[in-house]
Order: structure tokens, then C-alpha cells, then sequence
């Protein structure tokens, strides 16, 4: 079996990444300076991930949530409310929708935000690199639109293939918190020419997605996998637990991998590691980099 490996989404700053935001956000260092202390963090963490081949998107250091940077580059897209994120002791604030009507700033250029350390949406690394973005399913859920799904869906994943363009990316990472209803359908037609992991959350029907991406992430479920594995090029499955600092096994994972009858697939984690402290997520960044071996 040909095991592949992705880390996605926010991952824990250290202790003095911490120290330079709070020192940004009370006035006392300049956006540019912060920007130079969180580019030379995602620096030695994809250092780490280069040399252990692991797949990423950037760790996201320069995001306060999922959704904010989006909200604050599309014209017709507002900050609301701070809301609480799932059932954890982080919150997100809430896109209030008018429309989706295009960039307002370049992603890929140095900018200050309002509310949110300064752009680049992204630090490119040098291999392995996927781009971050939330499933337009779960970032509709999660506002308040008032336009239709069916639009919002078309017209945020035009956006997106503007900020892919902008940096030259063809590997996207699609991320799911919300689990799908049997009614639920994303549309990933749009981005057929990309390499796409759509990490999902909770029970799985096949009839959630359509078009093929090159791989359906899924929580560790028969049916779930089963639907993985007939849907997507690479199967994936969620075998590191994000919210847990207890440590995986290993020989368990491996024996776990044995079972799942697929000459290839792909390993991930449930949630990104930023509810983790940050020595637990480097555990756990060590233990993945060495399953199947």
C-alpha cells in the first residue's frame, strides 16, 4: 500500500509567534514586522513537513478563523458576529452575505486587514504544498447569505479559482467541519482541473458530491471509506485525532491501514491542530510522518 499523508488547516502558534500578535494587536509592533515573524514561523514548519513528505496547506498562522480573510477579500461579504465554532471554546466571526461579487484586495500581496493579521492569504512552501480553502457547503452553513446556496456555491468557487490563479496553485485542500445532510449537494465541477482533498466530517452519502475529486477525506467508517474509495482517486481517512492530546498507536494505525483492502491511500487528522497545544501537535505531526513504515 502507497500511503500518502496531508496536514491541513490552522496549526498552533508557538509561545513567541503568540507574544508578536499580541504585541501587533495592542499597536505596539507594525504589520510589516508581524508579517516578518509569521513568515519565518510557517518557514521552519514547512521545513519540517518538506522533509518528512508530508502534504500541507499552510499552517495558516496569519488566519484567526476559517473564514475570516475570505469574508474580508470578497466585496458583498461583511464580519458578523462572533459565533462559536462547532462545540468548541473558539469562535469565528460570522460572513454576513449580501453577495459574492468579486476580490477586493490581491490576495497573494502583502495588506493590512481589518480585525486579522496582514495578507498574504498564503506563504507558499516548496513541495507539497495545497492550498487552504473551506467547502462552500460548510462556509454557507456557517453564515447568514442572502442569496441562495446554489448561487453562493458557483460564485465563491469562481473566487476561489481567482485566488488559485493568483498563486499559481493546482493542489486544494476543501475543508468540511459540518457533517452533510442526505439532501446536502456540493458541486466541485468547477475545479476538475484541480487537485482536489475534500476533507468531510461525520456520516457520508454518495449522493453529497458532484464530480470527482482526487480524494474524500472521511472519518473512520466502513461505509464512509467505501464511498472514498468509489468516488475519489486516492482514498482518505481520519486516523490522528485533533482534539485529543492523547497519542495514537502506531502499530494500531498500521494494522488499521491493512484492513481497508486499497493499494493506495490517504492518512489525515479529525479537525486542524490549533485546539491542540503546540507541543502535543508536533507530537502528533512526528507519529504521522512515520505510518507505514
Amino acid at each position: 500500500m502507497k500511503v500518502e499523508k496531508l496536514v491541513y488547516g490552522i496549526y498552533p502558534k508557538t509561545s513567541e509567534l503568540r507574544l508578536h500578535i499580541g504585541r501587533w494587536e495592542k499597536g505596539n509592533i507594525p504589520d510589516a514586522t508581524l508579517n516578518e515573524n509569521i513568515k519565518a514561523e510557517k518557514e521552519i514548519l514547512y521545513d519540517a513537513l518538506i522533509e518528512d513528505e508530508i502534504e500541507h496547506t499552510d499552517p495558516l498562522f496569519n488566519w484567526y478563523d476559517i473564514f475570516r480573510p475570505l469574508s474580508l477579500l470578497i466585496d458583498g461579504i461583511d464580519l458578523g458576529p462572533l459565533t462559536r465554532f462547532k462545540e468548541t471554546n473558539t469562535f469565528y466571526r460570522m460572513p454576513e452575505i449580501s453577495d459574492i461579487a468579486g476580490l477586493s484586495i490581491d490576495p497573494k500581496d502583502f495588506s493590512p486587514l481589518n480585525e486579522n493579521p496582514p495578507l498574504p492569504l498564503y506563504s507558499k512552501s516548496r513541495k507539497y504544498f495545497n492550498a487552504f480553502l473551506p467547502s462552500p457547503m460548510s462556509f454557507f452553513k456557517m453564515s447568514n447569505s442572502k442569496i441562495p446556496y446554489s448561487e453562493f456555491q458557483e460564485k465563491l468557487e469562481k473566487i476561489y479559482l481567482k485566488i488559485l490563479e493568483e498563486f499559481k496553485i493546482k493542489d486544494i485542500v476543501l475543508y468540511d467541519p459540518l457533517p452533510y445532510s442526505s439532501s446536502d449537494v456540493l458541486d466541485i465541477n468547477l475545479l476538475n482541473d484541480f487537485k482536489t482533498k475534500l476533507v468531510t466530517t461525520g456520516k457520508l452519502f454518495k449522493s453529497n458530491i458532484i464530480g470527482k475529486p482526487y480524494s474524500i477525506i472521511v472519518d473512520d467508517n466502513e461505509n464512509n471509506f467505501k464511498i472514498s474509495k468509489e468516488n475519489s482517486t486516492v482514498p482518505g481517512i481520519k486516523l490522528i485525532n485533533g482534539y485529543n492530546t492523547r497519542m495514537e498507536n502506531i502499530a494500531e494505525i498500521n494494522k488499521k491501514l491493512e484492513s481497508l483492502n486499497s493499494d493506495r491511500v490517504i492518512i489525515s487528522h479529525s479537525e486542524y491542530f490549533d485546539f491542540l497545544p503546540r507541543v502535543i501537535a508536533d507530537k502528533k505531526l512526528e507519529l504521522i510522518s512515520k505510518i507505514g513504515e
